[in-house]
Order: C-alpha cells, then structure tokens, then sequence
C-alpha cells in the first residue's frame, strides 16, 4: 500500500490523475474527523480528468499509523514532508472541517506550497466552550469503547448529517458508522483532540492570504454552522461563498453533485491561470 513518512507517522495516500503540464499544482484533497478518504469518492474522478489528484487518510484514521500526541500546527508542519515525498511542490489544497482548518493554516505558514484553498464545512476559530465539553466526552467514551450504533446514530450522525440526508439515505449513516469504528480507537482520539479540543483561533490572521478561495458550507451544517464560513469568506480576500442546500457537515458526501458545480471549476481555473 502506499505511504509517505511524515513527522506524524507513515500516512496512506490514493492518487488520480496526472498533471497535465509540468509545474501543475497537486490537488491535495483532506478529509473530516471520523472519516477516511473515501469521503472524496464523488470528487475524485472529476478531480482528476484535470490534473494530479493526492487524497490522503490522517494520521490516526483509515490506514493512515497511530501518531504520536499531536496539535494541528504540528499537523500543519507534517504535510510538507508528505510533500516532499510525492513531489509535490505546490498544491490546491481541498479540506473539509479538519481538512479545511489545516488549509488555512497551511496557507498562513507555507504560503509558498498553496496555490490555492477550498475550504468546506469548517471553521477558523476555536470550539465553543460547551460544545468542547461535550465532544471531550465522545473522545473519551470512543478511545474506551469505541462508537456503538446506537450512540452514533442519536449523537454523532445529526451532527455530521442533515435530517433530510438521514431520512434519504440511512446506508450513509451506517457507512460512517462503520468508518469511525474502523479506525485505531487511540488515533482518532488523539486527532480528535488536536482538532476539536485544543484548537486555537486563526480568524484574525486569514487577512494575510493570498491565496484564491473558495469556501463551500451545508446550510444545514451543524458542527461549523455557516456563520463560520461567512466569516471566513469575509475574512479572506477576494474569497467566494457558496451554500449548499439540503446539506449538513459531509456535504461531498450529501449532495456531491452541487459541491462539484463548485469544486471542479475553481480547480479548473486555478491550474488553467
């Protein structure tokens, strides 16, 4: 299986796709806490009819190693190794809520490896204090136990999902059940509290990114409400704002034809310019 050595550990990659002219940025895809990266599947083969397309697992999820206690910024500081590995030297970085929290901030301390940010269904700013407490409990409860059924689908599945999506697609919620128990319990753990608990804001910092984006929000996302994306759309310049109806969190996932109508041009666009 592939992998690429990284300060976090050995992660696995899939890759599509190749460049269609040298010095074409990768498409860097990242994915959600609790997700691997098959929450791309729909993005992919669209992604890749246009360049080099690299979907990574994070550490600690799908196959990607156990990392050591990690923070997002050291998370942040582990993907150029990845890079360095693949030869990717510059990339438009695609990330959703975990992916997307690391984009900016791969775009705030190595500018120079960003052409360009998609950033969907997260957040900018750190946990609301009572929500933190609540998810401090999942992160416990799941390294001991992991994330029963039933727990999962009256806990976790209205957070990540709309109710609309739940109601017409249940296989879906039984996929990510079975994705989030798939993975090293301590791991996802670990990522869980780099991602949710310790997490410090970077909204008054986005001003200084120059890289063009496109910031993409289920209207019904409820774990990065779209206020969060309104302020980061506001904060960054140039960038642009796009809703996605009848969508919750995984909204690549809940309504993948809408998120590519937006995804696929702006790559398009970026690796054309």
């Amino acid at each position: 299986m592939p992998y690429v050595r990284t300060r976090l550990g050995r992660w696995f990659y899939e890759e599509r796709g190749a460049a269609k002219r040298p010095g074409d940025p990768a498409i860097v895809l990242w994915h959600s806490l609790l997700f691997d990266g098959g929450m791309w599947k729909p993005q992919v083969e669209p992604l890749a009819a246009l360049g080099r397309v690299v979907v990574f697992d994070g550490p600690g999820h799908g196959k990607s190693e156990v990392p050591p206690p990690f923070s997002l910024e050291d998370n942040t500081d582990a993907i150029p190794d990845a890079f360095a590995e693949l030869g990717i030297d510059r990339a438009v970085f695609a990330g959703l809520s975990w992916g997307g929290m690391l984009g900016m901030r791969l775009a705030l301390k190595h500018p120079s490896r960003v052409r360009a940010l998609a950033l969907l269904d997260t957040s900018a700013e750190a946990e609301d204090r009572a929500r933190m407490v609540k998810y401090r409990l999942f992160v416990s409860f799941g390294r001991r136990f992991g994330f029963p059924k039933g727990l999962a689908e009256s806990q976790l599945a209205p957070i990540y999902f709309s109710e609309s999506t739940r109601a017409r697609d249940p296989q879906l919620v039984e996929r990510f059940i079975r994705t989030a128990n798939g993975s090293p319990r301590n791991g996802m753990a670990r990522a869980a509290l780099a991602v949710v608990v310790q997490r410090r804001s970077v909204l008054p910092r986005l001003g200084s990114i120059r890289a063009p984006t496109l910031v993409i929000c289920g209207r019904e996302d409820r774990a990065t409400e779209p206020v969060h994306s309104e302020r980061i759309a506001a904060a960054i310049p140039g960038a642009r704002l796009v809703l996605i109806e009848k969508a919750g969190h995984i909204s690549t996932l809940e309504q993948p034809a809408a998120v590519n109508d937006a995804l696929v041009p702006f790559v398009a666009a970026q690796l054309g310019s």
